[in-house]
């Protein structure tokens, strides 16, 4: 057996699950950290808009920018979790059997 197969088949799938929840969290904090970025560089967007709602005291823009950035990082778990499923089969809906 080739050592490129080996490394393809076998070592990869097993490689990719850690690599895989890793990206997924840090895109979730990439998320919450445009609002840091988006203020010190006073760059517009949905950063500086909720820094400024904040500062407003217009909490349903507040409340809006949170149910959005949480609906995205539940979205890009699920994603994960498809990933998971996608690149090894041997995780399934089993449960431990």
């Amino acid at each position: 057996m080739p050592g490129w197969y080996i490394v393809l088949c076998y070592a990869l799938p097993n490689a990719l699950i850690p690599s895989i929840t890793v990206l997924g969290l840090a895109l979730g904090d990439l998320l919450y950290g445009a609002v840091l970025t988006e203020t010190v560089f006073a760059w517009p967007g949905m950063g500086a808009w909720v820094v400024t709602s904040i500062q407003a005291l217009d909490f349903p823009a507040v409340m809006g920018f949170a149910v959005v950035v949480s609906f995205a990082y539940v979205l890009v778990n699920l994603v994960v979790d498809l990933l998971y499923l996608w690149i090894d089969p041997r995780i399934g809906r089993g449960g431990g059997e």
